[in-house]
């Protein structure tokens, strides 16, 4: 039996919580993000749309195309509050999830869907947005497929509150008509460049792929097999949770808008750092591996290029300023002053604190207690002088550095 993939994508997110918290402003034009000379769009309303103004457009520009415009700076610890509860709601109703931004997750329904007895699945999926709405206010569009690229198509093809259903038969009506700029994973600098092969909707690139079209072969070259793969519904369709394991630890965010403002971006991956490790410190585990995932925001010719360092330490740990300092110094190493639209951080080779015994050898012992025994010489001194005389070389160059 093939797996029922959902993917939830909140409706204008950042808009839709800055609605909640100001009744006013539904149903007018709005923009969240920057409003100074290097200000960008972060999201808009959809009525904000209607004038052409989209994400990723500097503010300036859309002031231009609407002077009625509404434009909010945007509360970020908000939005952050409110993607919990999204979370928090769907985690209570579907067996796996796999959170994948601040405002979208797939979910894998199979054995949820199974145990409700063939209740009609429309009505299921609109119970699911009902509940979402009475609970936290937010809207969603959702997707519906056997495999996550069928239902990320699937939740972009109908908004707001859309609900669409795509099976491996409803492929050449549903996906096929679509203009190529549609297909997920091809970026705005790649599907231009498709049109002046000849390719316009992905059904004509789906049957260039398959007739072996020599510039196809060209352009996507060992991509070609994942692309038919795709559009013939045999992709993907395991959605990992990171509530089945304690394995790791790790968040993702895209940035509020593609930047490579070092010291902006290294703002937002503290505060995410922070994050997962308040997630971390709530489990008795301990950790031995952090990790960086920076996502380019310059398309390649399919998708955006990510890359991922890890860094191992000697001994497992559950020292908050250790792994932050660690964290921060790993950015510090690895970004390269590339403009990204993404950052991760995780703490992976994690193991129950309780599991990890320290092996000390012999000269580890010898050092240990010569250091207990030099320790206690000074506490002995200073008690017969009353005063703190002395101290250990170690300490005196420690608090030199402090000061």
């Amino acid at each position: 039996m093939s797996r029922i993939i959902l993917h939830v994508d909140l409706n204008k997110f950042f808009v839709r919580c800055e609605e909640i918290k100001n009744p006013y402003i539904i149903g007018k034009p709005v923009v969240v993000g920057g409003d100074g000379r290097k200000g960008i769009v972060s999201t808009c309303s959809y009525e904000a749309r209607k004038y052409g103004i989209h994400s990723g457009m500097p503010t300036f520009q859309a002031k231009m195309l609407c002077k009625d415009l509404i434009i909010i700076g945007g509360d970020y610890n908000y939005y952050e509050l409110m993607s919990k509860e999204f979370i928090n709601y769907v985690k209570k109703r579907v067996d796996k999830i796999e959170q994948i931004s601040i405002d979208e997750c797939y979910c894998d329904i199979t054995e949820t869907y199974r145990c409700l007895k063939n209740k009609d699945i429309i009505a299921f999926l609109h119970d699911f947005q009902t509940g979402l709405y009475e609970q936290t206010k937010l809207n969603c569009s959702i997707g519906v497929a056997a495999t996550k690229f069928l239902a990320k198509m699937g939740s972009d093809y109908k908004k707001p509150n859309g609900i669409t259903i795509i099976r491996k038969k409803d492929i050449p009506n549903i996906i096929f008509p679509l203009k190529i700029g549609s297909y997920y994973g091809i970026g705005k600098k790649t599907a231009p460049k498709l049109e002046q092969l000849g390719y316009e909707t992905i059904g004509e690139l789906y049957y260039g792929l398959k007739n072996n079209d020599e510039k196809l072969q060209n352009f996507f070259g060992v991509m070609r097999e994942e692309i038919i793969d795709q559009l013939e519904g045999r992709s993907s369709d395991d959605v990992s949770s990171d509530y089945d394991t304690a394995k790791s630890i790790g968040n993702t965010r895209t940035l509020e808008h593609d930047s490579d403002e070092k010291d902006y971006i290294r703002r937002f991956y503290l505060k995410l750092v922070n994050n997962v490790i308040g997630e971390f410190l709530k489990e008795d585990l301990l950790t031995k591996t952090i990790q960086i995932t920076y996502k380019s925001a310059e398309h390649e010719d399919f998708g955006f290029k990510s890359k991922t360092i890890s860094k191992s330490f000697d001994t497992y740990t559950k020292d908050r300023n250790f792994i932050e300092k660690e964290a921060l110094k790993l950015f510090d190493k690895t970004y390269n002053g590339q403009k990204i639209r993404l950052i991760g951080f995780t703490l992976k080779n994690l193991v129950d604190k309780h599991d990890v015994t320290v092996q000390m050898t012999f000269e580890d012992y010898q050092m240990h207690e010569q250091e207990n025994k030099t320790q206690l010489l000074i506490n002995e001194l200073n008690r017969e002088y009353n005063k703190n005389l002395f101290m250990r070389l170690s300490d005196l160059k420690e608090k030199k550095n402090e000061n």
